[in-house]
């Protein structure tokens, strides 16, 4: 049997949640090379971590410890850039077979933004 993983499931929301927040974390830290591929590699490495450091987080859409003007600024084109993804996939009812072509989706689609 197939995995099917489609665009209104919670794993994908919970994918772009986690590049919100751990990219987040990580451009308040300085660490900007390779953003969201870190961030999602991060997220699958330890979901569980993942979760706990959650509930302490300001929610996604907000800049929460981010100080730089730089970072600021590449965090909102993150943001846009992924409600604009995310409304991409609910137009074409975009599916995936696994986790991995989800990420992989993820990274290509987001990896571009600056």
């Amino acid at each position: 049997m197939r995995l099917k993983i489609k665009w209104n499931d919670d794993r994908v929301r919970g994918a772009t949640t986690a590049i919100l927040l751990i990219g987040r974390d990580r451009l308040a830290r300085g660490l900007t090379e390779n953003l969201v591929q870190e961030s999602i590699a991060d997220y699958r490495a330890d979901p569980a971590g993942y979760k706990e450091r959650k509930r302490t987080w300001a929610a996604a859409g907000e800049p929460g410890p981010l100080t730089k003007p730089s970072h600021l600024a590449r965090y909102a084109n993150l943001v846009s850039a992924i409600a604009a993804l995310m409304n991409k996939m609910t137009q074409g009812r975009r599916q995936f077979n696994s986790l991995l072509e989800l990420d992989n989706y993820l990274v290509s689609s987001l990896g571009p933004v600056r």
